[in-house]
């Protein structure tokens, strides 16, 4: 069996406007795609449209209207929601759906919860006890649990999600504290893999399987997954104009990847830890974004005609990943034509 046959493919849903986030999801079970996920933000990332629509609400409403495919958030964090709201939601996302939720969680981002005051001081630390507390509460009949974060005392949750012992959860793990927690407690790795090289992968999924079999888990049990941006069009240079941008956005926020550059970062900081969206830290940022080289763009980034994309994807097969999550990166009005060059050209590549 060739590694392409094991690869599974996701979409990652438009933003805005609703009528095209349902199409898009529909059309996504309709062509035989494994997996729909929904980014779990506040709000939306753009330059000057930042409309969001709730996560758990827009995959409850695919849930009812889809029978096969997969539905995730890509990815919650543990801030927002406390665990027991999130284990509900799951729950219930998953009894809708009859088995196909899967709960993707991440440390959290500044642009989701700065600019709302909420707490979010060591992340880490929040993200490993929310993971206990969602597994608990899905798993046991009653629950105790005191961490510095959460306690749970005679709690429960009831139902319990279709799939057991609970539906599957997804890390959004780019660094070795979280890695280390999807080792542990995860059903997936689903980190950003946007500008991570394919060879990068392949190190730091080979470490988190090193993880899990020292905590006594089964390596193998942990999918190897991966968001990505993508920019796919009938020829390089079209796929170019519309990724330049937001290519050089998400790399002015890729410290590392500055690094191996040689690039120097932006006055405005970029990271998630940091930069949150409106009209003041976009123009500031805009300013600095555009007299970035191009090189980083042409080597990470996946983009270009479909066989350009093939290319770079089938590496990233070769480098470890067996599920995809693909967020076109493109304005909502191209956001149907660029999914059908992806599911008719790129898709049935790895699947023939």
């Amino acid at each position: 069996m060739s590694s392409y046959e094991l690869v599974k493919f996701g979409f990652v849903l438009p933003q805005y406007p609703l009528d095209l986030i349902l199409e898009t999801g529909l059309y996504s079970e309709k062509k035989g795609l494994d997996s729909v996920w929904a980014a779990d933000h506040t709000v939306g990332i753009g330059i000057k449209n930042w409309d969001f629509y709730e996560a758990w609400s827009v995959l409850s409403a695919l849930a009812m209207k889809t029978e096969k495919v997969l539905l995730g958030t890509c990815v919650s964090d543990p801030h927002r929601r406390h665990p027991s709201v999130l284990a509900q939601t799951l729950m219930t996302l998953d009894r809708l759906s009859k088995g196909r939720a899967i709960l993707g969680l991440g440390a959290g981002e500044a642009m989701n919860l700065v600019p709302y005051h909420i707490e979010w001081d060591r992340p880490v630390t929040r993200l490993r006890e929310a993971a206990e507390v969602v597994i608990k509460l899905l798993t046991e009949e009653f629950s105790d649990y005191k961490g510095e974060f959460f306690q749970l005392e005679k709690a429960f949750i009831r139902p319990k999600g279709v799939r057991e012992p609970h539906p599957p959860i997804y890390f959004g793990a780019n660094s070795p504290k979280t890695m280390k927690i999807a080792a542990e407690m995860g059903d997936g790795w689903i980190p950003v893999g946007t500008f991570m090289k394919p060879e990068d992968y392949r190190a730091k999924f080979n470490q988190i399987k090193k993880w899990a079999k020292g905590a006594g888990r089964d390596p193998e049990k942990i999918e190897p997954a991966m968001f990505n941006y993508m920019v796919v069009a009938k020829d390089y240079d079209t796929a170019y104009k519309l990724v330049e941008f937001n290519a050089k956005m998400l790399l002015a926020g890729s410290y590392d990847t500055l690094k191996d550059f040689g690039i120097e970062p932006p006055k405005v900081k970029l990271d998630v830890l940091h930069f949150v969206f409106n009209p003041d830290t976009m123009m500031a940022a805009a300013e600095d974004v555009m007299k970035m080289p191009v090189e980083p763009i042409e080597e990470r980034f996946i983009f270009g005609s479909p066989d350009d994309c093939i290319d770079k994807i089938a590496k990233y097969v070769e480098g470890g990943v067996r599920h995809f999550a693909m967020a076109l990166y493109v304005p909502s009005r191209l956001n149907k034509e660029t999914l059908e060059l992806f599911v008719e050209k790129i898709v049935p590549y790895f699947r023939e």
